[in-house]
């Protein structure tokens, strides 16, 4: 098949605008999906399991239902798992395969207007309304976020399967082929195991029907009904392998940021995110991809920007509930527009967001039609006489092209890395607290790597800066503490790294990376000879975590190191109730009691370490070491011989 120029144009536009992604890193959320995910990087082998798991599971290696209801979306997984198997880590290939998509997307959307949006002003080809509707979409900034991220590709496939059944759908009601709608059928079917959100075109290709064809309803519902059936047979597979997903809401404000707001409040500010999607359809300059608490505020109705965007939307609800009739193409854009987002809109059912840039990677078609179909025509209408003003429209219309790939192409540098990701939003989402917490993490990651001391510590003191930024926003955050504690960790500064460890483990009791932290600096301070620091590590892991070793670790120190043996003696004690019949434990509590002269004591543990192992070397030592000053040493070279001859590395040297 012979293509035409202008879907090469099409095609060429789409992957030009995206090809300095081609040289990114693996950043955000590519991790859960790939880097991370054990599943993914079992390449062929683990396509099983993604199949059959939440998205989560993978990354978290436990069904991990962050957020109300389950994420099933195993096709882009499997895309991943096949990369890696045939190509390893290697973003460029992924970040090559999502570049394609894109274009392709943008070719099939065109072929698609070509079809449902017959030019009716005679404009020559690249000012049809199909072709400026392509272009105003496959330009718009907004889709940064989906292609430029490689796990933005569920979005990808989705779209391209959902487009892909709308396609064949038109095409069987034209020709009557069963193959075709078998091809329909499939297609839907692949964009709901990509995501969800392809449920959302059971509406819209019977409304597609509707509104540009003059077929029957008999013969929309005939076609409707395979549609329909591939949808039941996706939700009884999502709901037998995952179960019925929870319907509470989750209680942790990163995964629901309504938390605490009453059910008008929450309204109001769902309204108002309503206005900020409008915004950026139309001025798509200030794109982020954090829009995390605090960074949406949680507003009334007494605000204009939550009862603004509510009567728009009533608006646009009414128009295209008059469309139904008039079958204006404008009514069925906005129509588009609010099916496609309300599963997305936090309405229906949380998404654990306030918003999402991604979440218009769909909706924004209607928008590209409702313009696309303004400059082509609509605006004749009301713009007359036309031969004055088509170049006007037109001009502006290039000048507003050039300005959308213009700003996608400067913004797809922001998701160059997760470094450059991070550093570059929180300019954007300064009222974020994960926004701040995520630069953090970035510039202590970049510390970590970096030879040139004045640069580290630079990094390190930024960093810092954001987690405390993050904190103050949030103060009961663990992450951004758990961060503070590491940055001060890595400028050496070990008593401020303990306080923020600590209070990780006053929020979350026992939380690992806190625990395995502060353990971390005791033993590094014993190396490097600083007691006092270690003892402060040894004491405050025991206030919150009743461990033996650690109660071990303290009678150590105050034994060997500060030769306080009252304190020695209470910690091991506490260590043997903690793990009765431990050698280790009994060997010391020998030696704390031998170091007290009391010898009886000190006999009567040796010899349970004995009777547990009767050649344990260090144990005998330690017995003939207990004679000697008990100035028996006859007895005291029995054991050393013993000892040495066990282990002769005891042997004196």
């Amino acid at each position: 098949m012979k293509l035409s120029k202008d879907v090469i144009i099409i095609f060429l536009i789409g992957f030009g605008l995206y090809a300095n992604t081609l040289t990114h890193q693996y950043a955000l959320d590519d991790k859960i999906v790939i880097t991370e995910n054990q599943f993914t990087k079992k390449g062929f082998a683990g396509i099983p399991e993604l199949l059959t798991t939440d998205v989560f599971v993978g990354f978290y290696g436990t069904d991990k239902n962050l957020v109300t209801g389950k994420r099933y979306r195993p096709l882009s997984l499997v895309t991943f798992a096949i990369e890696y198997a045939i190509f390893g880590e290697n973003p460029f290939v992924s970040h090559l395969i999502n570049v394609l998509l894109y274009a392709f997307t943008g070719v099939l959307l065109y072929i698609l207007f070509l079809k449902i949006l017959p030019d009716r002003n005679n404009n020559t080809t690249f000012w049809t309304t199909a072709f400026v509707t392509t272009c105003f979409y496959i330009t718009h900034p907004l889709h940064t976020e989906v292609v430029a991220n490689i796990k933005g590709r569920d979005e990808i496939l989705t779209l391209l399967g959902a487009l892909g059944a709308l396609y064949y759908t038109l095409k069987y009601l034209d020709e009557k082929k069963k193959k075709t709608i078998i091809l329909a059928s499939v297609c839907l079917f692949l964009g709901l195991f990509a995501k969800e959100n392809a449920i959302t075109f059971l509406l819209i290709i019977p409304m597609t029907v509707h509104f540009f064809t003059a077929h029957k309803l008999k013969e929309n519902l005939q076609a409707f009904v395979p549609l329909f059936g591939v949808t039941l047979l996706y939700i009884v597979i999502r709901f037998t392998l995952l179960g019925i997903p929870d319907t509470q809401d989750a209680t942790e404000l990163m995964n629901n940021p309504f938390v605490g707001a009453s059910d008008a409040d929450k309204f109001a500010t769902i309204f108002h995110t309503f206005g900020k999607y409008m915004y950026l359809l139309v001025w798509p300059l200030d794109l982020t991809h954090d829009y995390y608490p605090f960074q949406v505020p949680i507003i009334s109705w007494s605000d204009y920007r939550a009862w603004v965007p509510f009567i728009i939307t009533l608006m646009l609800i009414g128009w295209s509930i008059r469309g139904l009739w008039t079958k204006k193409p404008t009514f069925y854009a906005f129509l588009f527009y609010l099916a496609t987002f309300s599963i997305v809109s936090n309405v229906v059912f949380p998404i654990g967001s306030f918003m999402n840039e991604r979440f218009m990677y769909i909706p924004s078609i209607g928008f590209a039609m409702f313009v696309g179909i303004g400059v082509s025509h609509g605006l004749f209408k009301h713009f007359k006489p036309e031969v004055k003003t088509r170049p006007i429209f037109r001009a502006l219309t290039i000048i507003v092209l050039i300005g959308f790939s213009l700003k996608t192409i400067s913004r797809n540098k922001a998701w160059e890395s997760d470094l450059v990701l991070s550093t570059t939003d929180v300019k954007i989402s300064t009222n974020s607290a994960k926004a701040n917490m995520s630069a953090g993490l970035s510039l202590i990651t970049k510390a970590q790597a970096e030879s040139n001391k004045a640069v580290r510590r630079t990094d390190l003191v930024q960093a810092i800066t954001y987690l405390n930024k993050s904190l103050s926003l949030y103060p009961t955050y663990i992450q951004p503490m758990l961060l503070l504690g590491n940055a001060y960790f890595e400028l050496e500064d070990y008593a401020n790294s303990l306080i923020y460890f600590e209070a990780c483990l006053q929020r979350s009791p026992g939380y690992s990376y806190a625990v395995s932290n502060i353990r971390y600096v005791g033993e590094l301070s014993e190396k490097n000879g600083d007691v006092n620091m270690a003892l402060k590590s040894y004491i405050l892991l025991a206030k919150y975590v009743p461990d033996y070793g650690i109660y071990l670790k303290l009678g150590e120190i105050y034994g060997r190191d500060l030769q306080d043996f009252n304190s020695a003696l209470s910690n091991i004690l506490t260590a043997n109730q903690l793990k009765p019949k431990d050698i280790e434990v009994l060997n010391n509590l020998g030696i704390v009691y031998s170091r007290m002269n009391r010898y009886d004591e000190a006999f009567s543990a040796f010899n349970q370490v004995l009777e547990l192992n009767p050649n344990h070397a260090s144990t005998l030592l330690n017995i003939g070491i207990t004679y000697s000053m008990m100035g028996q040493e006859e007895k005291a070279q029995t054991f050393f011989d013993r000892a040495i001859s066990i282990d002769p590395r005891l042997k004196p040297k």
